[in-house]
């Protein structure tokens, strides 16, 4: 079984990535690019131009140095993951040309049986019916209750603790809102911060996507996991500012942050 993988490949999404690339023979490992600000130029040249929303200069560059402390602190948790000294391809493609034309040729001449996405770009259009199988993707955060950008951020914050983890879905249109295939709720201990429950839920997805990928791979029919009646809420990126992080940080290093106390769990919508 063919297995493409794209992903920005972040400290948190190795932890992912090496599981799978360990347990199996034939992956692509497509590297994308940091997302960037787009300008949408519209078709009607009288029409002014319009920007997608996003965060502010003084936000998008306060939560990037934020962003710096637990990225390294995930590293130096990563740096015993060997992942070169497994085989597999690897290729790199900017973020923004993943849904273009050249994307789509690009991905097409990969011939994928699963296209698996590890925070990368929404998959739109054609691509979508690229692999033979299924395309797959790992969020961190339970949908419909949590869909889109920083939903364990936004799960943590409000102390919505029950809510805190991730799944693998199959991606369909509509952000995270595909049938879901697992769900893993990471263990807790009232002095975990984000980054303790990065590490767990990375974790924990790695080990429910081999084993789904696996599952895959040996059945003759796939599985239709669980539908999501809800809508939810999608969690825009420019909705989380450096006031909320900065929020997040006095919080915690006060102790009103504390989730409550329980074991890992793992539950599959496989059958």
């Amino acid at each position: 079984m063919k297995i493409v993988i794209i992903s920005q490949y972040t400290p948190r999404e190795k932890i992912v990535v090496h599981e799978i690339v360990k347990n199996f023979d034939q992956v692509t490992l497509v590297q994308s690019g940091q997302r960037q600000s787009l300008v949408v130029k519209p078709q009607n040249p009288s029409r002014a131009v319009k920007k997608t929303r996003s965060q502010s200069f003084f936000d998008r560059n306060g939560l990037r140095f934020f962003h710096k402390f637990p990225k390294i602190s995930i590293e130096n948790k990563t740096k015993h993951l060997k992942i070169e000294s497994h085989d597999f391809e690897k290729v790199s493609i900017p973020f923004a040309q993943i849904n273009t034309e050249r994307g789509l040729e690009f991905l097409k001449s990969l011939q994928p049986d699963i296209l698996f996405t590890c925070n990368a770009p929404i998959l739109r259009g054609e691509i979508l019916n690229i692999p033979k199988i299924a395309a797959i993707n790992v969020h961190y955060g339970m949908p419909p209750h949590y869909r889109g950008n920083d939903t364990l951020f936004w799960a943590y914050i409000k102390k919505d603790f029950d809510n805190l983890g991730g799944c693998l879905h199959y991606t369909t249109k509509g952000v995270d809102r595909g049938n879901i295939l697992a769900e893993v709720f990471p263990s807790l201990d009232p002095k975990d911060s984000l980054v303790h429950v990065d590490i767990k839920t990375s974790e924990l997805l790695a080990m429910a996507a081999v084993k789904i990928l696996k599952d895959i791979e040996n059945c003759d029919e796939i599985p239709t996991g669980k539908v999501q009646v809800e809508k939810g809420r999608n969690y825009k990126l420019y909705e989380r500012t450096l006031l909320h992080h900065l929020k997040y940080l006095i919080q915690w290093y006060l102790g009103m942050l504390k989730p409550n106390p329980r074991k890992e769990k793992t539950v599959f919508f496989t059958k």
